[in-house]
């Protein structure tokens, strides 16, 4: 039977503001997360989903919960991609990297940026340096990469570019992605399960597989399965919320 590789149970977090009261953040999350493919949280703005998403990669704690994981190498790209402008792509790949066989070179080819390696980051767009942030994670050989919302700041035109390297280095690697967004289009697009949030506090209220094909192209987004996906998310939200979706991106 096929075990999970993140297994989170009962998971919350609270903490107390400025003015001395309790926020309950995340409350009760339960999921499970499978080798290979993406899973995304799927959530409105505030909902503590970033918080999730750095309790999962070991760089936030949890107030309560049960976490069982069998992978121990998880890389976590945040919603602003850093790198360094004094750097060149291949430089900036190579810094901070734990172990001297690294794939650098394969890496930079499956991102995109063959070609590119002397090329620096600090006159570039926001999509070129998402892809050294990814190519760097690659390069670490982790098991999971973690990814919260980096797509906000793009173009329309860039971010399909970067939603269909997305797919490709899913569908090419042995990597398994967790991804964040509130963006209900690209969590339809990139995911081969989306798991539902809420906030106040943030929990999870539904779980849906998404069955598309492996390779997705930009026709994909007009399709009728594509838009059925969109009206379930939609529905969902509306009847166990008892009102429509707010702080999304469609």
């Amino acid at each position: 039977m096929n075990q999970p590789i993140l297994k989170l149970e009962n998971i919350s977090k609270v903490y107390t503001d400025s003015v001395g009261y309790k926020i309950h953040l995340l409350e009760n999350i339960s999921i499970d997360i499978f080798k290979k493919g993406c899973s995304t949280i799927l959530a409105p703005k505030g909902s503590g989903k970033s918080s999730l998403l750095k309790i999962i990669s070991n760089l936030d704690k949890e107030t309560s919960a049960t976490i069982e994981k069998s992978v121990s190498r998880i890389a976590y790209i945040p919603s602003s991609p850093s790198s360094f402008p004094w750097m060149n792509v291949n430089d900036n790949i190579e810094f901070g990297l734990e172990n001297n066989n690294s794939d650098v070179s394969g890496s930079i080819e499956l991102v995109g940026l063959k070609g590119y390696e002397d090329h620096y980051s600090h006159n570039k767009s926001e999509g070129f340096r998402f892809r050294i942030a990814l190519a760097r994670a690659l390069a670490n050989s982790p098991e999971v990469i973690v990814i919260d919302e980096p797509f906000t700041n793009l173009n329309s035109t860039t971010r399909q570019e970067i939603y269909f390297l997305m797919r490709k280095v899913i569908v090419e690697t042995k990597v398994t992605f967790v991804f964040g967004t509130a963006n209900i289009t690209e969590a339809i697009f990139l995911s081969d399960e989306i798991f539902l949030m809420k906030k106040k506090p943030g929990e999870i209220i539904d779980k849906i597989k998404i069955d598309l094909p492996i390779d997705r192209q930009n026709k994909l987004l007009e399709s009728k399965e594509f838009i059925e996906y969109r009206n379930s998310i939609e529905d969902i939200y509306q009847n166990k919320l008892g009102r429509l979706l707010y702080n999304f991106s469609v």
